[in-house]
């Protein structure tokens, strides 16, 4: 196909909640912009957009897919996002290499979480901003009413730039406030540009001076231009709207019904004529903090945004190239892995659809294939050029699930399987927990969770299930308890002998020095799994050997690994060796080890054990509708509610919750909210674990280790 100059390129992610119609308003786009004849629909599942088996399982976006429109001379690149907080991975890297993101709101819903959080994740990028006000023609649609929330949440610089003449079923017209005319669009998205009804004069003029006001306060040279004429001209309007979406001062609106392609055609004028080239657009940001331009003229660098494996398109990388200009079988150094890539083919991508191209310039996405060792978040660049763009940051984990094959000998076909798909979504974390004995797979929702497992099963043919994951509890004690164990074994030839004498107590921090004995040797271990253990050597006369204290702290660090109540890590433990007996034969390091495990077994056993569980800091942000049904929810989680703030529209509740009421939460706050809450989680600290429920997870330890035996 065609290569476009950096001129020529617009850049625009489609994002906001699921449900706002971003699939199908991508499928309008391509529709009037001539790349395909026949628009296609999500219910029909033959969208050029969601062309993946799960999505048409699903009937939703599970992953960004990357759309271009030619169109007037340019190329119009379109990242389709998906709309739930499951997949916010996929919006984010969306929205890192375009100029525009484009909002989609739901007529009929309003604002919701997803907008918000678009918003949000855009602005956080530097990215221009504009509204799309979708679903116009569903009944109680209300372009008014979502308007007002738009700058009750985000200000006056939500600018209308065009409205519907009616809402509801068989609306089909547009008053576009830019050029001051009316769109009537017919059953093929072609339209008849009319004059504005003498009815609407009044009003479409109320909003162009809205509009020009807004440009004109961006720039004192066109303020003095709008005094001096009472006006812009259409060339003041085009470039004063253009840097003012750059430099987020106005966020304009439009409004579309994407099923019947009403307004797309137009939509896809403007944002040829006023939306930001990449020429425009801020400097990209490097890690050490250098800026630079999207620049044909400089050597080639290049970022790597997304990553693709499919079974109609192999193993994809996709990028924006930030300057110079990208031709075939280019050798370009990955400075992260000290490696040189080169790219034979490059593509310009349309759904599952790849188009080979001669070359890419400076602001313009592609793809290309078979790269070894270049993933998310790297720069390939000529060696001439010094560049190592910031990475995008993408949330974190919120959710986890432990998952097992359902037949035996396949762990390992798992971790193979979940570890190619983590590249992919580096949302998604997975581990084999050594501590847990489980493979975790951590993720956004259950939704995100479950897509996973239909990818495991479905690309690497591994049969999985998902079982409940065990909690990372600690154990530690509550008082001081003194013991003794002796090590004494006989065997045909040397034997095993050695007395350890210990005293543990709770680990305080600048405690004093143990009362009545002499300290020979002091030790503090941060343990890797949390909390501290001091180690106190307080021997005196020789009754036991310094070499083999190594070997007493090597025997309880083992214990403090699986410790006696639960199974799980022991911490914030002193430990002190006051006494014991050895052997001048028999003694060995082996035997003090084993001594050493055993008296500090015993010894904790007497020191009032107690359970502690990982607390987590929750903040939830959801409509003031749902508030109620949070807050009373939260208690029977063992949540302890903390405050609440105002945000917009939005509550955000602020909350410390268990880990072990955290599992399932995320399907709870869908269900209770309708899908238009999110919420985040935070490691906090350990807290005891209430008795009732330390006695029953005692007994269940018990119960497996019996079954086990």
């Amino acid at each position: 196909m065609k290569a476009y100059e950096t001129r020529n390129i617009r850049n625009l992610a489609l994002v906001g909640h699921a449900g706002s119609g971003k699939t199908t308003f991508a499928e309008s786009l391509l529709f009037a912009g001539g790349e395909i004849n026949r628009q296609g629909s999500v219910e029909e599942k033959n969208t050029v957009s969601d062309n993946k088996q799960i999505e048409r399982e699903r009937m939703h976006s599970v992953s960004a897919t990357t759309l271009f429109v030619q169109f007037n001379n340019n190329k119009i690149n379109i990242i389709d996002a998906p709309g739930y907080s499951d997949y916010i991975g996929e919006t984010v890297a969306a929205i890192k290499p375009v100029e525009t993101a484009a909002i989609l709101v739901n007529a009929h819903s309003g604002l919701e979480i997803g907008v918000e959080n678009a918003f949000e994740y855009a602005k956080k990028m530097n990215k221009a901003i504009a509204f799309v006000i979708n679903k116009l023609d569903m009944e109680n649609a209300s372009f008014e009413k979502s308007v007002e929330e738009l700058k009750a949440n985000f200000g006056a610089s939500c600018s209308v730039a065009q409205y519907p003449l009616s809402e509801g079923p068989g609306a089909n017209s547009i008053v576009d406030i830019i050029d001051m005319a009316l769109y009537e669009f017919d059953s093929k998205g072609k339209y008849a540009k009319k004059d504005i009804p003498e009815s609407e004069k009044s009003k479409a003029e109320d909003y162009r001076n809205e509009l020009i006001e807004s440009i004109a306060e961006t720039d004192e040279d066109l303020m003095n231009k709008y005094f001096d004429a009472g006006d812009l001209s259409p060339d003041e309007i085009k470039e004063g709207l253009k840097k003012a979406m750059v430099e987020r001062q106005i966020f304009p609106v439009f409004c579309a019904i994407g099923k019947s392609a009403i307004g797309s055609l137009r939509f896809l004028e403007i944002v040829s004529d006023y939306f930001p080239t990449p020429l425009d657009a801020p400097a990209w940001e490097t890690e050490d903090g250098k800026e630079i331009k999207i620049d044909p003229e400089k050597p080639v660098s290049l970022f790597v945004y997304k990553l693709l494996s499919e079974q109609h398109l192999g193993d994809m990388t996709f990028f924006k190239v930030v300057t110079g200009k990208l031709t075939p079988s280019m050798d370009l150094l990955n400075e992260r892995k000290n490696a040189t890539e080169r790219l034979n083919q490059l593509f310009a991508v349309n759904g599952k659809k790849r188009e080979d191209v001669e070359f890419l310039m400076a602001g313009d996405i592609g793809s290309t294939v078979k790269l070894k060792s270049t993933k998310i978040n790297d720069t390939l660049r000529e060696k001439s050029f010094a560049a190592n763009y910031k990475p995008i940051e993408f949330p974190k984990p919120i959710v986890r699930t432990a998952i097992a094959p359902k037949a035996k000998g396949e762990e390992e076909k798992v971790g193979t399987g979940m570890n190619a798909i983590c590249l992919e979504d580096p949302t998604l974390k997975f581990e084999h927990s050594q501590e847990l004995r489980q493979m975790i797979l951590y993720g956004q929702g259950e939704l995100h969770l479950t897509a996973a497992k239909w990818k495991l099963e479905n690309r690497f043919k591994v049969e999985a299930e998902f079982v409940q994951p065990k909690v990372p509890y600690r154990e530690t004690i509550q008082k001081q308890a003194k013991g003794s164990y002796r090590h004494k074994k006989q065997t045909g030839g040397a034997g095993q002998f050695a007395e350890v004498h210990m005293m543990i107590e709770p680990y305080r921090e600048n405690a004093p020095d143990p009362e009545g004995l002499s300290v020979r040797g002091k030790d503090l271990y941060e343990l890797d799994w949390g909390g501290k253990l001091e180690f106190i050597n307080c021997i005196v006369g020789g009754a036991i050997d310094q070499r083999f204290m190594p070997a007493i702290l090597k025997g309880v660090m083992e214990k403090m690994q699986e410790g006696p109540l639960t199974g799980s890590y022991v911490r914030d433990i002193r430990v002190v060796i006051y006494d014991g007996k050895m052997h001048p034969v028999d003694s060995n390091e082996a035997a003090f080890k084993t001594a050493g495990m055993m008296v500090f077994k015993n010894n904790f056993v007497e020191a009032a054990p107690k359970l502690l569980e990982p607390i987590y800091d929750v903040v939830i942000k959801a409509p003031k509708d749902f508030v109620g049904d949070i807050m009373s929810d939260l208690p029977s989680r063992r949540g302890v509610i903390l405050g609440m703030d105002t945000e917009g529209n939005y509550q955000k509740i602020k909350a410390k919750m268990p880990l072990a009421e955290l599992d399932k939460y995320s399907s709870a706050l869908r269900s209770m909210t309708q899908a238009k809450a999110s919420y985040t989680a935070e490691f906090s600290e350990y807290q005891t674990v209430p008795p009732n429920v330390q006695e029953e997870l005692i007994e269940a330890y018990k119960k497996r280790q019996e079954e086990a035996s």
